[in-house]
């Protein structure tokens, strides 16, 4: 078991900033987290599978979860990445329901569980947690519409070249990044096949940017950022 006095302070600290547990008093927090326990997964494990009763909600401590349904064709379509920080499930716990997506462990994680009776209990008894839990669920649902539109109104390419911009730390220089995940979930999450994301890659060597297995070195970053703006105007045009 692990209860809120079993976190580390980093661990709290990401518990405190959810949407869901935020102005919480200290003892309401802690009755939450009655029954709590940490597990940690390696890649490729199964958190939930769809269809499966929600008995608990999950906030991940660290590493990557992605949540996906499998298509008739038997492919994977991946509908969110969550990663340190982020809740997951808490509107099925909420409405007492089964997962109506399966989640799985994209890189070694280490999950908070809570159970959904322990939640439903105090949620009660404290109307903050209510509040909180539309807050919770309305910030996924923008994270949704968001994902959404960029599906729909963004060519493939600048999909990714926005991808990796967030996970640029600066707007102007050189910089090397890592990426988060395997280049398989980065096509499903950005919704194009594997090998549309690799012609795409080797495309956007002419800006600047090479791959070195799970690394990208970006020459120029503000070559990248113009990319986006420079679509973004010709979008306006078109959208007149």
């Amino acid at each position: 078991m692990a209860g809120l006095d079993q976190l580390t302070d980093e661990d709290r600290e990401i518990v405190r900033r959810l949407p869901l547990f935020a102005s919480l008093p200290p003892e309401a927090l802690a009755k939450l987290l009655e029954g709590a326990r940490i597990n940690e997964y390696a890649k490729g494990d199964v958190l939930f599978r769809r269809d499966d009763p929600a008995h608990n909600f999950y906030v991940v401590l660290a590493g990557w979860v992605k949540l996906y349904r499998a298509t008739e064709d038997g492919e994977e379509a991946v509908i969110h990445v969550f990663s340190r920080g982020d809740s997951v499930a808490e509107a099925a716990a909420f409405l007492g329901r089964e997962f109506p997506a399966s989640a799985e462990v994209a890189e070694p994680a280490r999950v908070l569980h809570i159970p959904t009776a322990t939640f439903l209990n105090e949620l009660r008894s404290t109307p903050a947690i209510a509040i909180n839990m539309l807050a919770s669920m309305s910030r996924h649902l923008h994270q949704l519409v968001m994902e959404v539109e960029q599906l729909k109104t963004r060519s493939a390419t600048r999909r990714v070249v926005e991808f990796l911009l967030r996970l640029c730390t600066v707007r102007t220089g050189s910089q090397v990044i890592a990426l988060p995940y395997d280049k398989n979930l980065i096509s499903g999450r950005l919704g194009m096949k594997p090998e549309s994301l690799s012609r795409i890659l080797a495309k956007l060597r002419e800006m600047g940017v090479r791959t070195e297995q799970n690394r990208v070195i970006i020459s120029d970053v503000t070559a990248l950022v113009r990319y986006c703006e420079g679509e973004a105007v010709e979008d306006q045009a078109v959208a007149r």
